[in-house]
């Protein structure tokens, strides 16, 4: 990442700390000429909106912190196209949080910074600003902890009046940190929408969207002076995960009507497939509307077959996977928006599939804050965020030949994360040592999760993930030529493949205590540690024991597949995903019994199962070219559309046994 010098100062309105802030700053600047190029850095705690001349050009700026430890992002944009010759009005609304979850990290210090070396324009006291009238705090209920962020309050009976700006102060000793370069494009704003309604007088209205989005609702009503309206969407309260019987708040905008007339189109996102809006006193509703937001990337991949199952879990997988992309990965946009590493590993081979080449960005992003912002020498999930925890057997996922790093660099090539994650992912898998079978000693970590659900065994899935980390770090040494920790993986690879078998195997299964786990014999074979001889017994288990959850499902099925059984692979998904292949969801839910969210990042692999095992396809050059190996006679066609490292769009048709191209 690129390190930016400071030139401007952090600045803000008077010495005020307290949360949930709306400042507006503003600066006129007079251009005889226009430059040719004129980039600005911007850099808040927590988003911004900019504006020249009263045209919005970022949507929603800012990158939640960190990028480091301790440090902050500030976006890059060329404001030459937008300026015109004489006077130019630059205004940015800047809404500083003041709190902080799962996604972001609070530097305690409200603040802005512009800088553009071409204008010759810094941030200092003579930016104006004011605190924005209109947005308020609201009362319960509150959104749950989980992620940053508050309820919008917006009264429309107050104005922001141009004549009570003032001189902006400067933050002396500003908390915000170093600043790095945006690494992601800006949000994408989709055109705004408008469902029009017979303009009759009622107190509560609702919109059914055309799928789970995250959008800025937008309305022209007429309404009695003092009237509230509560407006949020059918994903308002979520349940919590397996286990967790809590239910979660998300965001909701409160609206205070000035008498006749309102229009309003909000700035802050609400996530969900309805809208619903409550008032105090009956409306007038001439239309209601939503603008969908996201992250900058289309959905290119397309999977069609004889299978109406299969087509519809694949459609509905990219939009799980598009719905949980932002300013980062997240598991779900409704109830943490927390970048699970594990969850991650779920969606890397998806964006490869399903994605434009813009979502590499994110991918590579996810794995530099996984890298950058680990604690000492562990490697914990959900950063950047507050509430990081290490789930030792995500962590390992994660650097395992199933991993994001892996997927992210055999798809791309791109070397540089190998060089960034080498050392650290050996400092990591360090933190264990060997017990005296010559296997790994059990490490709890923050969280000793490997699944939900029932009859996990851990000490199978340990050694696999383990073994399988340490293989790939092997690798990264060969990538780098840098065989100074040869010793030590060679050393525990060899204790490992010396003793899995004689410890776990049970004549027809895997087990290290009382449970046959499907989950535990499936990863034995994906990492290489179960013997082709078992493959029979190993199918057996896998055709008739169903422990695992959501999140796990998908290795077990890639675990069929790589054992040729691709008909029992496709008969276990049917079986297992065809209830939220049928719902009424555009989206995949957290797992399959509806005990958490309705979207959920992890659920995502039927994809993967349709392209890479079923149609076969794969890449050993970072997408440049691939190759195709469809499964005969499992459906009577399946269809594909994918994107090449250079932008092309590969259509492949499989029908009667022959491959087509287009």
């Amino acid at each position: 990442m690129k390190k930016i010098e400071k030139k401007g100062q952090f600045i803000w309105i008077g010495d005020s700390t307290s949360p949930n802030q709306h400042v507006v700053f503003k600066k006129n600047i007079i251009l005889a000429t226009i430059p040719e190029i004129a980039y600005a850095y911007i850099a808040v705690d927590t988003k911004y909106w900019l504006d020249i001349n009263g045209t919005m050009l970022v949507f929603e700026g800012g990158l939640f912190r960190e990028s480091f430890p301790g440090s902050g992002y500030a976006d890059k944009i060329d404001l030459a196209p937008y300026f015109i010759k004489g006077e130019n009005t630059l205004s940015v609304h800047v809404h500083y949080y003041g709190n902080e979850g799962r996604n972001n990290v609070n530097s305690g210090s409200p603040c802005f910074l512009f800088q553009c070396d071409e204008l010759s324009l810094y941030s200092d006291n003579t930016f104006k600003c004011k605190t924005h009238s209109a947005y308020y705090n609201t009362g319960s209920p509150f959104p749950a902890y989980l992620y940053g962020g508050y309820n919008i309050g917006y009264d429309a009976r107050k104005n922001l009046d141009d004549r009570q700006f003032e001189n902006a102060t400067i933050v002396e000793n500003c908390s915000f940190g170093d600043m790095y370069e945006r690494t992601i494009p800006f949000l994408k704003r989709f055109e705004l929408t408008k469902c029009e309604f017979s303009h009759t007088m009622n107190k509560e209205f609702s919109v059914k969207l055309p799928h789970a989005m995250s959008f800025s609702p937008c309305f022209s009503i007429n309404a009695e002076k003092d009237t509230v309206l509560d407006i949020r969407t059918d994903r308002y309260r979520v349940d919590g995960g397996p286990g967790d019987s809590n239910q979660y708040n998300s965001h909701r905008i409160e609206y205070i009507c000035r008498e006749g007339a309102n229009r309003f189109e909000s700035l802050h996102y609400l996530y969900g497939e309805e809208i619903i809006i409550k008032a105090d006193k009956p409306i007038e509703i001439q239309w209601l509307g939503y603008r969908e937001s996201g992250y900058d990337t289309e959905i290119v991949g397309t999977y069609d077959s004889s299978c109406d199952i299969m087509n519809k879990l694949v459609e509905k997988t990219s939009r799980t996977l598009y719905v949980c992309m932002r300013d980062n990965f997240m598991d779900c946009p409704d109830r943490e928006r927390g970048q699970w590493i594990g969850d991650v590993s779920v969606q890397a081979p998806q964006v490869f599939f399903l994605l434009s080449l813009s979502a590499r960005a994110l991918l590579k992003k996810s794995i530099s804050d996984f890298i950058n912002l680990r604690k000492g020498d562990v490697l914990v999930g959900n950063v950047p965020g507050v509430n990081f925890q290490e789930l030792p057997a995500q962590s390992l996922n994660a650097i395992s030949e199933q991993g994001m790093i892996a997927t992210y660099y055999k798809y791309t090539g791109d070397k540089e994360v190998i060089e960034t994650a080498f050392e650290p992912c050996v400092r990591y898998l360090k933190l264990w040592n060997m017990d005296k079978n010559g296997l790994i000693a059990h490490r709890n970590g923050d969280w000793d999760w490997q699944d939900h659900l029932f009859n996990v065994d851990k000490s199978v899935l340990s050694n696999a993930w383990y073994y399988s980390a340490l293989k790939f770090a092997l690798r990264m040494s060969e990538i780098l030529e840098n065989n100074q920790y040869d010793k030590f993986l060679k050393s525990r690879i060899e204790s490992i493949e010396q003793n899995f078998n004689d410890l776990y195997w049970k004549e027809n299964y895997y087990s290290s205590e009382a449970v046959v786990d499907d989950r535990a014999n499936a990863l034995a074979v994906l990492v290489g540690l179960c013997p082709e001889s078992y493959f029979p017994k190993i199918k057996f288990v896998l055709q008739t024991t169903f422990n695992a959850s959501i999140y796990m499902e998908g290795y077990v099925l890639s675990a069929l597949c790589e054992m040729g059984f691709f008909e029992d692979a496709y008969l276990r998904l049917k079986s297992r995903y065809y209830n939220l292949a049928l719902n009424e969801n555009s989206t995949l839910w957290e797992d399959f019994y509806v005990l958490g969210t309705k979207n959920h990042a992890w659920s995502g692999s039927p994809a993967i199962i349709a392209y890479k095992y079923f149609m076969g396809i794969d890449s050993d050059d970072g997408f440049k070219t691939f190759t195709a190996n469809p499964v005969p006679d499992l459906f009577e066609y399946q269809k594909v559309r994918f994107m090449l490292s250079d932008g092309e769009l590969v259509t492949l048709e499989y029908k009667d046994n022959e491959l087509i191209r287009s």
